[in-house]
């Protein structure tokens, strides 16, 4: 695993973002809620697998996937060997991956939804929602129009937000906001910085009930709006 910056946000092996290594509120609420079930609980985009690491830790079964087999090798090298049972790992896309109905308990999807179109990110969340068992949660975590470089602009963000537009936050050329210096080859061209209005209305259209939705923030980051948060459940 890549050495972690000074903000503790470890770059990815694609360089398409950073996983931070302290647990947001929302993706602590998931692994505590997966030490509580008698399913499984599934991390979908899971980076090196904090998440993993932290669910598995309070007694879950978890399935671990990414797009990145080198993330999973790493999230498996650290797992305790007593624990190795209870982690299946899978190399996978969104929103191009499918499990049976009802195979989970809990569902984690975090800072991965914005790196989607916005059809594919209501594609992504009608296929948890039918992952999800009966009384189920999932839990989403996405960047904001309010953090990094994206922040600047804000202002149309909120302009088009107010004239009702689906995905309001949408970056069609991500480069218009990045310095030469921030741009690599594996940059997304495009991103989908949401707000927790969005996401909770994405999980609401595909037949979820909405028990949590709310900013959060870093200390390092001027704006405490840096992450979108929604806890969603299904209904039993």
């Amino acid at each position: 695993m890549p050495e972690a910056t000074a903000r503790g946000m470890v770059p990815t092996l694609n360089s398409k973002g950073f996983m931070s290594t302290s647990l947001d509120p929302v993706s602590a609420a998931f692994a505590a809620f997966s030490g509580q079930c008698d399913g499984l609980s599934l991390d979908l985009g899971c980076a090196y697998g904090i998440a993993t690491l932290a669910a598995l830790d309070n007694g879950a079964d978890v399935v671990a996937c990414d797009m990145e087999l080198g993330h999973v090798q790493v999230l498996r090298d650290q797992v305790p060997v007593d624990r190795s049972d209870s982690l299946r790992t899978v190399v996978a896309e969104m929103p191009r991956l499918a499990f049976a109905p009802g195979t989970f308990s809990a569902v984690l999807c975090s800072r991965a939804l914005h790196f989607l179109q916005g059809h594919d990110v209501e594609e992504t969340v009608r296929r948890i929602a039918a992952w999800l068992a009966p009384s189920g949660k999932v839990f989403l975590i996405a960047d904001t129009p309010y953090t990094g470089f994206w922040a600047a602009g804000a202002e149309d963000y909120e302009r088009r937000k107010a004239e009702d537009h689906p995905w309001p936050g949408f970056i069609a050329d991500v480069t218009v906001f990045l310095p030469d210096t921030a741009r690599s080859k594996g940059n997304m061209r495009f991103l989908n910085p949401m707000d927790p209005d969005v996401l909770a209305r994405v999980c609401r259209d595909a037949g979820l009930t909405v028990e949590h939705a709310a900013f959060s923030g870093r200390p390092d980051q001027p704006d405490a709006r840096t992450h979108a948060g929604v806890i969603a459940s299904k209904p039993s």
